[in-house]
């Protein structure tokens, strides 16, 4: 009975989170779930489509997205709110393709991203915990180290 209510809740969550970045993507940023690399990184968080990610859009974003998926608003987010708003995402990137061996693997990596993010392993994913590795995360794809992260950013000096 628990399980089946778990599950009630997670489906939720991902409708939930689907409408809601279906509704944020047509005002903001097209929102990749995943994939590394610097045309993920502006794909996701060019807030205005120009080419370039601010600081400022990075954060606004990630604000947006940690927002969205504590789905209970109690300020952190727990493991299946984080794999949630991902696999809404991920979904989204889905569409009208067969979930495979990739979609299983990018969900249970997520999985693994949570449980690193959470650096005091409480179960709980604070903002402050995601502060810390987005300014890394930030600093590391601004390669030429202006302040922006743009296509500058992926050529060799």
């Amino acid at each position: 009975m628990k399980t089946q209510k778990s599950r009630l809740v997670i489906a939720a969550v991902v409708a939930a989170m689907t409408a809601t970045a279906a509704a944020a993507a047509a005002e903001g940023p097209a929102a990749p779930a995943g994939g590394h690399g610097l045309s993920a990184f502006i794909g996701g968080y060019d807030a205005n489509r120009d080419g370039v990610v601010t600081r400022e859009e990075y954060d606004a974003v990630r604000k947006q997205r940690f927002a969205a998926a504590d789905t209970n608003r109690d300020g952190w987010l727990s493991e299946d709110e984080y794999v949630a708003e991902f696999e809404g995402r991920l979904k989204q990137q889905y569409a009208g393709r067969a979930q495979d061996d990739s979609y299983a693997g990018s969900i249970k990596q997520a999985h693994v991203r949570f449980n690193i993010l959470d650096t005091d392993h409480d179960g709980k994913l604070t903002v402050e915990e995601e502060n810390a590795i987005a300014d890394k995360t930030f600093k590391r794809t601004d390669t030429n180290g202006d302040g922006k992260v743009d296509k500058t950013d992926g050529e060799k000096s």
